[in-house]
């Protein structure tokens, strides 16, 4: 069975960036999300990035709800700004463990302790790389546990028409397997309603099953892409679903302003969607109404986002208490 990993890139430095993916991976795909893909062994590795930030929050928040692993590219020189510190707490939020790279040797591991101090990247690693290595460090890391939906799960983020072929969503298998066959259920959308898996692919390659961690493409009987365009979840129908979030809430010591009695934005894994938020029943907790039902289990990581925020969009980390 094919297994992978999804690794996110982050900072401020779009250049810095790119030298460090260029040099580990293959762009595969730059419409919307923009991905990289990496064989190591059997193991798929899906390096994810985003070119909308800072203007746009939103796709490095999907990206960081995604991801088991971070590099965190530090900018030329060191000189932090203050989108770094948000995509510090962004990835704090969601506890994202990880690596800061310097590709110029300008920082050492104290400058990462003092630079993120308060937030999960003030323990992250320090690799100092040299130009153009291809190394990538992440032969020993696990999948993130609060992904484990002890179910199957899919974050579909694109659904299209295929001549010959019918109906493809590309996604990341979040939880469990995914084999021929199989029947899913979408989410959003009516009630019991499943779709047939009739093909699977990764990287162009078919498959017969697969496993959590893989950028996936699925051909799908029973459905067409235009009835997907509202549906951001397939699973094997064994998790709840519901439209009212019950949510432990580590609100972030940078963002000033109280989160109960508002409209703001929930980042599930994989999409984010519009939450009306309310004071939870015990000291702590948060309580969400979301526009439709969506897959949740029992210690699903989640953030609360203020695209309005003024200076920092991150409100704070979520556990899914349902």
């Amino acid at each position: 069975m094919v297994e992978g990993l999804t690794v996110g890139v982050f900072g401020s430095d779009p250049a810095a960036k790119g030298e460090f993916e260029a040099s580990v991976a293959k762009k595969s795909e730059a419409e919307g999300m923009i991905v990289y893909h990496r064989k190591e062994g059997e193991r798929r590795i899906s390096i994810l990035d985003d070119s909308e930030f800072p203007e746009r929050i939103q796709g490095y928040a999907r990206i960081a709800s995604l991801s088991d692993y971070a590099y965190y590219i530090a900018p030329t020189g060191g000189r932090l700004s203050k989108s770094d510190g948000e995509l510090a707490v962004l990835l704090d939020s969601f506890r994202v463990p990880g690596t800061v790279v310097t590709q110029d040797g300008g920082i050492d591991a104290a400058w990462v302790r003092a630079s993120f101090r308060g937030t999960a990247l003030e323990s992250y690693a320090l690799e100092v790389r040299p130009p153009g290595s291809a190394l990538l460090g992440v032969g020993g890391v696990a999948t993130r546990r609060d992904l484990d939906a002890g179910g199957t799960v899919v974050y579909m983020d694109r659904a299209f028409n295929v001549n010959g072929l019918g109906t493809v969503a590309l996604g990341f298998v979040l939880s469990g397997e995914i084999s021929l066959h199989d029947e899913l259920r979408t989410t959003p959308s009516p009630k019991d309603t499943k779709v047939e898996v009739k093909g699977i692919q990764v990287n162009d390659v078919d498959q017969e099953r697969v496993g959590r961690g893989i950028r996936v493409g699925l051909a799908l009987r029973g459905v067409d892409a235009r009835s997907l365009q509202k549906t951001h979840w397939l699973d094997d129908g064994s998790l709840a679903v519901t439209d009212r979030l019950s949510l432990s809430f580590a609100p972030s010591p940078y963002y000033r302003q109280a989160v109960s009695d508002r409209d703001l934005h929930i980042q599930l894994p994989g999409e984010m969607v519009t939450a009306s938020m309310a004071k939870g029943a015990r000291d702590g907790e948060i309580s969400a109404k979301l526009p439709y039902e969506v897959p949740v289990w029992k210690g699903m990581g989640a953030a609360v986002v203020d695209l309005n925020g003024k200076g920092l969009r991150v409100a704070g980390g979520c556990i899914c208490n349902v």
